[in-house]
């Protein structure tokens, strides 16, 4: 049993040895029956406190994954044990401000549900703030430079929606979307490798809105949904809303471990599995094809279905993956309804566009339908006429194809950067598409740290702990090299390069 710890990062150690001892019991490394060494003598091998130990084995006999007998020692549990275990839910309460002697105040953390309790308050306020301003190299925000949205085209295409005859007197639209927006998504999803008709595609205010639905339709409390480690921060605020038990399966240079999920899947017996496997969020990284026919195949096995995430996948680069070819969706490599596939304009139009979609099966999209009546009930039915004009005549290929030729610069523009200017004992990913580098910082650097010393100098990203389902990673940053201008890229790398030289 090989157990490693930092002992410069800010993640109590406790929370450390817990996560690296329930990777090896889910990866069967710890098999059913393991007798874990005693608090003593692991504490004396690792030289911790005991406590820490004591912690830690606390932490796994809550998640059901391991029990003590007495005089016998710390065993690793059978499978059914997970059946009824529940992963602790840690609760972050907003802080408020110091009231006034005179002023008696709303109990705000009593009042509060324990719904938005749930929520992980990360500094992200304080990071959009620092966000603001002319002077600022922007490599956080998850949207794209609004200078590459061209007004001509949103401009034209708005006049031409709104002067069409076929929207005379503003007819309402179904909750699904309007069947004409929904034939032009399925064709759209043919050219991705997607065969699907109107019955299966139901219109969205964003996909986010996709994982709210979905999450709503499938999830009970205590369900647990399996995430790649980091992962979209949104979908995880949701499935904690759910109070869902959520696991982080291991990722790699090419995305989520599939030859671990077997295992995942029968320890934790999950009811969803939440993907972005084509240029992921935050690190970039494209499922091969063979692991993609794993990661359906399992699902298949566990009778467990897949929200398959692709808010990026129109935005290939082309050459950079192991497979010279464009990714296939996981959509489109099976046809029984294991999986919902979800997308959006808003990467690739304009964030401003509020609109996605769902592929599904039918029973799916009947029970979303169903579902939204209680959140609104259709996208606006000025953004589904935008999106009809920007799909009829192939506007939205040709703008994508200006995008893949700006993106791609900005890409290779970073990547040469962070050659220049990063530190020997810095990686990073090289994405075949999408927005995002993933970059791993040198032992005993902070991710937040690096962050406080470039913004003071003009620079911002994404530290990897927002996105880590334990909060814990310290280690990673998360560069978006679309949002900024190609002329600051070389400039804002530099900063970043050489202050994790200097720490």
């Amino acid at each position: 049993m090989q157990l490693e710890l930092n002992r410069r990062s800010k993640v109590p150690m406790y929370r450390q040895l817990a996560a690296e001892l329930r990777e090896q019991i889910v990866s069967g490394a710890m098999a059913e029956g393991y007798r874990l060494p005693p608090e003593r003598e692991l504490a004396s091998r690792l030289e911790v406190n005991r406590t820490t130990v004591l912690q830690a084995y606390q932490q796994l006999k809550d998640e059901g994954l391991i029990a003590s007998k007495v005089g016998k020692g710390t065993f690793v549990l059978p499978l059914q044990h997970i059946e009824t275990a529940r992963i602790p839910v840690v609760r972050h309460e907003p802080i408020d401000e110091e009231p006034k002697p005179s002023v008696v105040r709303p109990p705000w953390s009593v009042l509060f549900s324990d719904y938005s309790n749930r929520f992980t308050y990360h500094d992200i306020a304080s990071a959009e703030r620092a966000q603001r301003g002319d002077t600022i190299i922007d490599f956080a925000t998850g949207s794209p430079n609004p200078a590459d949205i061209p007004d001509d085209l949103l401009r034209s295409v708005s006049i031409e929606a709104f002067e069409s005859r076929e929207f005379d007197g503003q007819p309402e639209s179904p909750i699904e979307g309007f069947d004409e927006l929904r034939a032009l998504l399925a064709e759209h999803m043919s050219t991705r490798g997607v065969q699907c008709d109107v019955r299966n595609v139901m219109v969205l205010s964003g996909s986010e809105q996709g994982i709210d639905l979905i999450v709503r339709a499938f999830v009970n409390p205590g369900d647990c949904v399996l995430v790649e480690q980091s992962t979209f921060f949104p979908a995880l605020q949701t499935f904690r809303s759910a109070d869902a038990r959520i696991i982080g399966v291991p990722v790699d240079e090419h995305g989520m471990r599939t030859d671990l999920l077997d295992g995942y899947c029968a320890r934790f017996r999950p009811k969803l599995i939440y993907t972005v496997p084509t240029f992921q969020n935050p690190t970039g990284t494209t499922l091969p094809p063979e692991r993609r026919s794993e990661l359906i195949d399992v699902a298949r096995r566990y009778q467990c279905l897949i929200v398959e995430d692709d808010a990026y996948g129109d935005l290939w680069y082309g050459g950079e993956s192991s497979d010279a070819h464009r990714p296939i969706p996981l959509k489109g490599m099976e046809n029984a309804g294991y999986v919902m596939y979800l997308s959006t304009f808003s990467k690739t139009v304009t964030s401003g566009l509020r609109t996605g979609w769902v592929v599904a099966d039918p029973h799916v999209i009947n029970r979303l339908a169903a579902l939204r009546r209680m959140v609104d009930q259709h996208t606006s039915t000025s953004s589904q006429r935008i999106c009809l004009e920007l799909l009829k005549e192939g506007r939205v290929a040709e703008h994508l194809r200006g995008l893949i030729k700006a993106y791609r610069i900005r890409r290779d523009a970073a990547i040469a950067a962070l050659e220049r200017y990063a530190p020997d004992e810095v990686y990073w990913t090289v994405p075949a598409g999408g927005y995002y580098i993933w970059v791993s910082l040198p032992d005993g650097v902070r991710s937040l740290d690096v962050l406080e010393s470039c913004r003071s100098q003009g620079v911002t990203f994404m530290p990897g702990s927002v996105f880590d389902v334990d909060e814990m990673d310290d280690s990673h940053i998360r560069l978006n090299f679309v949002r900024p201008d190609a002329a600051d890229i070389d400039t804002g790398i530099r900063i970043i390069g050489e202050t994790i030289a200097q720490m």
